[in-house]
């Protein structure tokens, strides 16, 4: 991953959020217990979409998940979403089995996720030898939200096979769920320094966010290197912490400018005082004649740490937003990688925010969820806010906001 490239989008290709998704305590009661509450109603006063339950309905809709018309793509997907959730899961998983358009089966498996479905697990098991790239990503990428150490022989294997571009970096993630196991540990720590640099910074940035401390010195060694995965290899030692992290941090004298947001920003990951980071990052950013290099590193450090649960740097990235032009495309892109790798601290930050800082925040997601094309990590954002939905009181604030993004956000 270039040190000056497109940081953001690259972070979000090589995985699906770290933190995230709905815990039981957060879902309700049916969902908790594996089961699945009905969606909410899609907002908007008189243009409320209904629930679907016809098996017919879900037949006209599913087809369409592949139109090359936006919003016909669109309303298919809402309609099944809001479908009886047992006949949603059920043309789902036929979908994904027998249907002969790739892209369709992609999108039911995509939708599919959402739903909480005990037997979810089962359908990724079947995906991960199939013919359809997309299609095994996705599995990875939910096999890294649901760890299966049963499954740990399977991805090991997988390992010494799977070369697609954007597959392996997910496959690496679902191993670096876990990383408790030893043979895993083994077979990820050389990932950080042979092969490709896409696929080392795949490594590196799935062994920072599980927290690998196991990797702690191959990351180190990359980190005290001038190169295109020094700034991958900072943040991974950021959120990895600890006082080996801490030391390789502090071992990086008199870095570029276009490094020190990273550094600043791993720093902040690893425990230092967080509020003093953002701002004088910002500040750098903001002052007259800052390199386009060190705002791209910017957004990337407050990304990170937004996605860490920092709420000063979520709430820098919507600051450096209103300043418009290429600094709000940037500062968008780093809002939604970290929405869709934290969608509670998102939520949460949502929720405590001024009414206007709160429609200025809806606005700069709608943006990037338009930019990022990230479908899995989008829907598992989606699955979050249904949760806090059903969470939140009627009536409520909470259950509000939770409304506006589902409409906003055209889920």
């Amino acid at each position: 991953m270039a040190r000056h490239g497109a940081a953001i989008v690259a972070l979000l290709m090589l995985s699906a959020g770290t933190a995230t998704a709905q815990t039981a305590a957060s879902r309700g009661p049916a969902e908790a217990a594996g089961g699945q509450t009905q969606p909410p109603p899609s907002p908007g006063g008189q243009g409320q979409v209904a629930t679907v339950s016809s098996a017919a309905m879900l037949a006209t809709h599913i087809p369409n998940l592949a139109s090359i018309d936006y919003a016909t793509r669109m309303t298919a997907a809402r309609m099944v979403r809001r479908a009886d959730a047992a006949a949603a899961v059920a043309a789902l998983r036929d979908t994904i089995a027998t249907h002969t358009d790739q892209f369709v089966r992609y999108r039911a498996f995509i939708l599919l996720s959402s739903f909480n479905d005990r037997q979810t697990g089962a359908v990724v098991r079947t995906l991960l030898g199939d013919r359809n790239d997309r299609l095994r990503e996705a599995a990875y990428k939910w096999l890294e939200l649901h760890p299966d150490p049963s499954m740990t022989a399977s991805l090991l294997a997988a390992l010494q096979t799977e070369v697609a571009e954007f597959v392996r970096p997910a496959l690496v993630g679902a191993l670096a769920a876990l990383g408790s196991n030893v043979q895993v540990q083994r077979a990820l720590v050389p990932e950080v320094t042979r092969g490709v640099d896409f696929f080392r910074a795949a490594a590196i940035d799935s062994l920072g966010r599980h927290r690998a401390a196991y990797a702690v010195d191959a990351i180190a060694g990359v980190a005290a290197l001038d190169g295109p995965l020094q700034d991958d290899a900072v943040l991974a030692l950021g959120r990895i912490g600890g006082p080996r992290a801490r030391a390789a941090l502090a071992a990086i004298k008199n870095p570029p400018a276009a490094l020190v947001p990273t550094v600043r920003a791993g720093q902040c990951l690893a425990g230092d005082a967080c509020d003093p980071i953002v701002k004088s990052i910002v500040e750098a950013a903001s002052a007259p004649g800052a390199s386009a290099a060190v705002v791209r590193a910017t957004v990337t450090g407050l990304s990170a740490m937004a996605a860490g649960g920092n709420y000063a740097a979520t709430g820098a990235l919507l600051t450096l937003s209103s300043r418009g032009g290429g600094l709000r495309d940037e500062s968008a892109l780093g809002f939604g990688a970290a929405a869709v790798r934290n969608p509670d601290h998102l939520l949460a930050w949502l929720n405590a925010a001024a009414a206007p800082t709160r429609a200025a925040a809806v606005d700069l997601l709608k943006q990037a969820f338009e930019d990022l094309e990230e479908d899995f990590g989008e829907e598992q954002f989606y699955a979050a806010t249904r949760a806090s939905y059903w969470a939140a009181a009627d009536g409520s604030p909470g259950r509000t906001l939770a409304a506006s993004l589902i409409q906003t956000l055209e889920f």
